[in-house]
């Protein structure tokens, strides 16, 4: 169980740990001069039945608010400490303020310096205390009149302490999550070299685990585990330890404020849509703020995405100048730099903020639901509400949302988002950046809408096969990224919704409106072409194989191929539409079965018998189909050819294989 303290300048944390730890928190030699702590301190002990008791002793001074708030950030329990003497003081009323926005309510109240008063005195001081806390998250903590010096009034609190550590233990473990460690310091130990030590959040820890320091993204490992000032060789959430890290990193590469995640955790963001309080007296404007955000601080705008009122908090967008790693419920503090005061704080509802349409009512709705049913990300979410989220995620999402990402937003490891997700039958695309998801009904709107447009281009073009997939795609109320777009139209052409004539897309029995004259050259075309496999005649040939002049053939082949009859692959070659898909299928099982996934001219001219001329002219126009990338003097598949064939076609050729595209 972790303990921070929280309170004023002077009144006693440090001497209250040591007289319960036995150990000194005060480790720089400037804290030891001044008598003043300025940076995190740590200790612990062992109850009589075995519990750890942490504690964090946090500096009382008001410039030092940072390190304090870094201290509070990932605890079970806090210590007010209010010197009996002095009463509750200013940096007393905001420390209690930054623990009410961060939701820690649970904790005791500590009256120290109780043998410099009498009792009257400690009856007034008592009653203070009381009202103070009327209205936050500690209004039924416990008081213990303490001396840290004398030892007076310890062994009540230390009952106390006891008993809320056998209680915490006892707790249900939290559904399992993803490894979040945040870290306070970072620091070289001599032979071993990187050690940082930290609070892990979620998930559990154990020697050679695999990590990623975030927002930088160093792949780490755990060489060892340090708890309570003893090796271990694992630790579970909650649990305060020491990393020794080995891999490609040093102490300089590590900050306070990082965190060591899962690998696929590791999602920086500098836009968190959050949900917001702030205090009493204070104001947004339109300047810079200071976010801190677990152990890290950030500075950063605030747009206002909605007021909110009554019982409905400020929902804001932070637009930070650095990137942080956040997952849905982190808590956070909102403070004013030239004014150094706490003016507010609140919890990520949406770590990956919009930039377009981020006020939007739908928008807005979406974070209104996310909120009404989140929980911490330390206490998970019950089943119910998690379905709510996921389905909100999903219905607010018409070109899909990234499965990925939404796993990380929501630290839901893949044995739990699977079942969650399989629970509503979304459709799940399988793309080479991830996976995507989309609502049944978002889908099937969208095969709606690509229908329509192709019912559509044909009437405005009647004279037309049909268009190509980027014409299809490119037309009102269809964006998706390319594979997604392929993925959309293969299914669409096995259901038999649409069929496909080479590289061009049209309704099942649509019939262009050709000439008779057109229609009948057309098929001589068709016809001559047909027997020629892979390599047509160049255009003087056919002109001269059926009688005509070669620039009248051109002229009517160029305007075949605008129709989508014919393909021009090279100026002077032009081929029968299902032909260029056997083209397009050589390069994708040339790509498949090389193992670096890359082919060159030659093993294309080699597999395909066309010469290497027409070789080139190929490969060039399956780059400009989107087809294929020349990349370093190689041809590899673009994303939406990478998977799998759009459709299958019967045609078996004489080198002996059918053609799959």
């Amino acid at each position: 169980m972790i303990i921070a303290t929280a309170g004023h300048v002077d009144h006693g944390k440090t001497t209250l740990i040591h007289a319960l730890t036995g150990q000194d928190t005060d480790r720089l030699a400037e804290e030891k001069r001044r008598g003043l702590t300025i940076d995190l301190g740590f200790a612990w002990s062992r109850t009589e039945q075995g519990h750890w008791l942490g504690f964090v002793d946090v500096p009382g001074h008001g410039k030092f608010v940072r390190n304090m708030v870094a201290g509070v950030a990932a605890v079970d329990a806090v210590m007010l400490v209010i010197a009996a003497d002095d009463g509750p003081m200013p940096q007393t009323r905001e420390h209690l303020a930054i623990l009410d926005l961060l939701g820690v309510d649970a904790g005791l109240v500590a009256l120290t310096r109780a043998d410099r008063v009498d009792a009257s005195r400690l009856a007034e001081v008592s009653q203070e205390v009381r009202a103070l806390l009327v209205d936050t998250g500690l209004a039924t903590a416990p008081v213990f009149p303490v001396s840290g010096l004398t030892g007076d009034g310890l062994p009540p609190l230390k009952a106390w302490l006891t008993e809320q550590a056998r209680v915490h233990g006892q707790k249900a473990s939290s559904p399992v999550a993803g490894t979040r460690f945040v870290v306070d310091r970072s620091f070289s130990v001599t032979g071993r070299g990187c050690v940082v030590t930290g609070t892990l959040v979620t998930g559990t820890l154990a020697s050679e685990d695999t990590l990623m320091a975030s927002p930088a993204g160093h792949p780490v490992r755990v060489r060892g585990l340090e708890a309570h000032g003893e090796p271990v060789e694992s630790v579970g959430a909650g649990q305060r330890c020491a990393i020794n890290l080995a891999g490609d990193i040093s102490d300089n590469s590590l900050h306070r404020g990082d965190w060591l995640v899962a690998p696929w955790l590791h999602h920086p963001t500098d836009r968190l849509d959050v949900a917001l309080a702030l205090l009493p007296d204070t104001r947004l404007h339109r300047g810079i703020f200071q976010v801190h955000l677990g152990a890290a601080v950030r500075s950063a705008r605030v747009v206002v995405l909605d007021e909110g009122q009554g019982d409905r908090p400020m929902l804001a967008q932070l637009m930070l100048e650095q990137p942080v790693q956040a997952c849905v419920g982190d808590r956070l503090i909102l403070r004013d730099p030239p004014l150094s005061r706490t003016i507010g704080g609140g919890q990520v509802v949406d770590p990956f903020g919009q930039g377009r349409g981020r006020s939007t009512a739908k928008r807005v709705q979406l974070l209104r639901t996310l909120l009404e049913n989140q929980s911490s990300p330390a206490n998970g979410l019950q089943a119910g509400h998690r379905q709510v989220r996921l389905q909100a995620w999903l219905d607010a999402s018409p070109e899909g949302i990234d499965i990925d990402r939404l796993a990380a937003a929501e630290n839901l490891p893949e044995d739990q988002l699977d079942p969650a997700l399989a629970a509503l039958e979304p459709v799940i695309i399988q793309a080479t950046t991830g996976r995507v998801g989309f609502a049944p009904g978002h889908w099937a709107a969208l095969q709606t809408r690509v229908l329509e447009q192709l019912d559509q281009w044909h009437e405005n073009h009647p004279d037309q096969i049909g268009p190509t997939e980027p014409e299809l795609t490119r037309l009102p109320g269809i964006r998706l990224q390319p594979e997604l777009r392929h993925e959309l139209l293969h299914r669409l052409l096995a259901a038999g919704e649409m069929a496909r004539n080479g590289f061009r897309f049209h309704r099942p029995g649509h019939q262009p409106e050709l000439t008779e004259a057109d229609q009948c050259l057309l098929g001589q075309v068709m016809a001559e072409l047909e027997g020629t496999g892979l390599k047509p005649p160049i255009v003087g040939e056919l002109a001269e194989a059926m009688g005509l002049e070669r620039d009248a053939m051109l002229t009517f082949l160029q305007r075949m191929h605008r129709l989508g009859f014919l393909v021009a692959v090279a100026p002077n070659r032009f081929y029968r539409p299902e032909t260029v898909t056997e083209l397009a299928a050589i390069a994708v099982e040339l790509a498949e079965s090389a193992p670096t996934g890359a082919f060159d001219a030659r093993a294309y001219r080699d597999r395909s018998g066309i010469g290497r001329r027409l070789t080139v002219s190929v490969l060039e126009y399956l780059d400009r189909a989107g087809v294929t990338a020349f990349i370093n003097e190689e041809r590899r598949l673009q994303p939406a050819y990478r998977r799998r064939a759009a459709v299958t076609l019967s045609t078996t050729n004489e080198k002996g294989y059918t053609a799959r595209l």
